[in-house]
């Protein structure tokens, strides 16, 4: 299985990515329109294999990278899917909180033009957090989290 394979996982490739402790290792993927060279790939394989193991059946995101351009932050973070099938996503919530967990920025994203994000993978993914979508005065360098918005029915 190639690591920067663009194909869906299929179910003989569970097994090879599933520990004994039922945890979930993820393959990394690109986007089909994403451009990368070979540098970058190796700076995205480094984060990613860092990243912690999931639990079967999650769906997470997992913050590598904070860049700032004038009053506006840039987040780079990994799209994780440890389910068996691939999944889609549509318009996200996110959500940019401090170690205490105080909300720092939130954006409504649309997310229909990543496409599926492959089963048992991780994708990595920019996003914009504009000067209008901060919540607190300053935004920290180090210490920050990028998180799902889960609302409540």
């Amino acid at each position: 299985m190639s690591l920067y394979g663009k194909r869906d996982n299929t179910v003989s490739d569970v097994h090879e990515l599933l520990n004994q402790d039922d945890t979930v290792h993820t393959a990394l993927m690109f986007h089909k329109e994403w451009e990368t060279s070979k540098q970058e790939e190796y700076v995205y394989k480094f984060h990613h294999q860092r990243l912690p193991a999931l639990k079967p059946n999650q769906i997470s995101i997992s913050g590598i990278k904070l860049t700032r351009v004038e009053d506006d932050v840039i987040i780079e973070a990994f799209l994780r899917n440890s389910l068996v099938k691939a999944v889609m996503f549509d318009i996200v919530d996110l959500l940019l909180v401090d170690g205490d967990g105080k909300f720092l920025a939130k954006k409504a994203f649309d997310l229909t033009e990543l496409g599926e994000i492959p089963a048992l993978s991780s994708m990595p993914w920019r996003f914009l957090f504009e000067e209008g979508d901060m919540l607190a005065e300053s935004i920290p360098d180090q210490g920050w989290k990028i998180a799902f918005e889960w609302k409540r029915k």
